[in-house]
């Protein structure tokens, strides 16, 4: 009974640690996922995939020992995964970023779950994690949902530098 009572604890501590604590809401984040990803082509962000990365941020293949920005302006990167609640509310944070900042920063997004590989290289350990980049400086990062004067402060702060 015990044992029991220990796992079923365990598994609504894992469940509950990003948002999604039971199976209406894994139901609805899918059918939210569902609904961003058809207007992605709307978005002010775009889907960085392993490749896209390498092209239009860092080819760490080519330069393994440097950090070289392959990007023309400042850029912001949010990585997350789907299931996540705090990614959930850092995402129209974003939007509403990448569309105030348009043409002054580029606003990227990679789902940790799509691209395992890219997580594990750039050592990404908890979500949302964001970076951001400017220049060939290394990338700044923070962890965590915060708020959108919180985001808004750090690409200021990255634009006025």
């Amino acid at each position: 009974m015990k044992k029991l009572l220990l796992a079923t604890l365990i598994s609504i501590a894992f469940l509950a640690s990003c948002g999604s604590s039971d199976s209406n809401n894994k139901t609805n984040s899918q059918e939210e996922v569902t609904a961003s990803e058809s207007t992605d082509n709307d978005s002010y962000i775009k889907v960085l995939t392993y490749n896209k990365f390498l092209k239009k941020v860092w080819d760490f293949e080519k330069y393994t020992d440097t950090f070289i920005y392959a990007g023309n302006r400042p850029c912001v990167i949010d990585f997350y995964a789907t299931w996540c609640g705090p990614c959930k509310r850092v995402a129209p944070i974003m939007e509403k970023l990448a569309k105030e900042f348009d043409g002054k920063v580029d606003f990227y997004k990679v789902d940790t779950d799509e691209e395992q590989k890219l997580a594990a290289i750039l050592k990404i350990r908890n979500i949302p994690s964001i970076f951001y980049i400017r220049g060939d400086e290394q990338p700044g990062y923070t962890v965590g949902a915060n708020t959108e004067e919180f985001y808004r402060a750090h690409i200021n702060k990255m634009l006025s530098e």
